[in-house]
C-alpha cells in the first residue's frame, strides 16, 4: 500500500484469505465467509451503483465484502475532503517526492515562480490485444499536445512532471520544443516505483490523465484542474457498455479529444 489512514494499518482481504487458507480447508473457509460476511457484487466497471446505499442496513457486527470495480467519484463525494485529509503517503514517499521536485527545479526558475502539472501516461498492459478487444485505449500524442497546451495557454510558467509505464514512448511524443523554454519545462520520472510516481503526481498543482485508475487517483488526490482523455473506454466496446463516464469522471474535470 502507498497510502495510510491515520495510524491504522489495514490487512487486505486477499492477504487475509491467503493467510487463513493455510489453516482451514477451502470449503470450510467459504462456508464461514458466506455465514459471517455480507457480499455486495457490482457488475459494472467505471460506474456508480446506487444500491451501495443499502449497506447502511447491514448489522454492525457483520463484515461486508465488496466484489467488483467501484470506480466512481460518487462513492467518495460526501466525504471527499475529509478522506483526502485522512489519506496520506508514507513518510519515505513524501520525502522522495520533495527531494525529486527540489532537485529538478528548472535552471533559472525560482521555487514559487511556476506551477507543476502531473502527467500520467498509461500504456504497457493496455496495449495487449485482449484488453484492446475489451475496449481499453491508450492516449494519442495529439491528445497529449492538446492537454499540455490547455495549461500552457492559461499559466505563465509550467513544469510538467511525466510518469508512465512507457517512458521511452513519452520522450518521443511529449516534447517541449513547441513552447518557449523559459515558460515550459518537461521532466520525466524514470526508474521509480509506482508508489514514488504516485507521490510525485499527487505533489503537483494540476493533472493531465490518460487512461486507467492510477492517474485518476493521482488527480483526485491533487484536487486541482484535471484534464482527461475523452476516448476512454472505446465507445460500443464491452468495457464501454459496462461504464458510465458521467459516474467515472467528476463533472468539473475537463474533457479533451485526441
Amino acid at each position: 500500500m502507498f497510502l495510510k489512514a491515520g495510524n491504522i494499518v489495514y490487512l487486505t482481504f486477499t492477504t487475509f484469505f491467503l493467510l487463513i487458507s493455510h489453516f482451514l480447508r477451502l470449503s470450510v473457509l467459504k462456508f464461514l465467509l458466506n455465514v459471517f460476511m455480507c457480499r455486495f457484487r457490482h457488475m459494472l466497471v467505471y460506474a456508480f451503483n446506487p444500491r451501495v446505499k443499502t449497506l447502511i442496513d447491514v448489522p454492525s457486527n457483520q463484515s461486508i465484502m465488496l466484489v467488483g470495480s467501484f470506480a466512481s467519484w460518487r462513492y467518495t463525494h460526501p466525504v471527499a475532503n475529509r478522506l483526502r485529509r485522512t489519506l496520506s503517503f508514507h513518510r519515505e514517499l513524501v520525502q522522495f517526492a520533495a527531494k525529486f521536485l527540489s532537485f529538478n527545479v528548472p535552471p533559472g526558475w525560482t521555487a514559487f515562480s511556476f506551477l507543476r502539472v502531473g502527467v500520467h501516461v498509461r500504456r504497457g498492459d493496455f496495449l495487449r490485444p485482449g484488453r484492446i478487444r475489451k475496449g481499453f485505449t491508450t492516449a494519442t500524442s495529439l491528445y497529449l499536445r492538446r492537454a499540455l497546451g490547455y495549461f500552457v495557454d492559461r499559466f505563465a510558467r509550467i513544469q510538467f512532471i511525466v510518469a508512465s509505464n512507457d517512458i521511452p514512448w513519452c520522450r518521443d511524443h511529449i516534447q517541449s520544443a513547441t513552447w518557449p523554454h523559459n515558460r515550459v519545462n518537461i521532466t520525466f520520472s524514470e526508474g521509480h516505483s509506482t508508489g514514488e510516481d504516485l507521490a510525485l503526481l499527487a505533489s503537483c498543482n494540476h493533472t493531465v490523465i490518460t487512461t486507467g485508475t492510477f492517474s485518476w487517483w493521482a488527480a483526485w488526490l491533487v484536487n486541482g484542474t484535471t484534464v482527461y482523455y475523452a476516448d476512454f473506454p472505446r465507445r460500443g466496446s464491452t468495457l464501454g457498455r459496462r461504464s458510465n463516464i458521467e459516474d467515472y469522471y467528476p463533472p468539473n474535470w475537463i474533457r479533451i479529444n485526441g
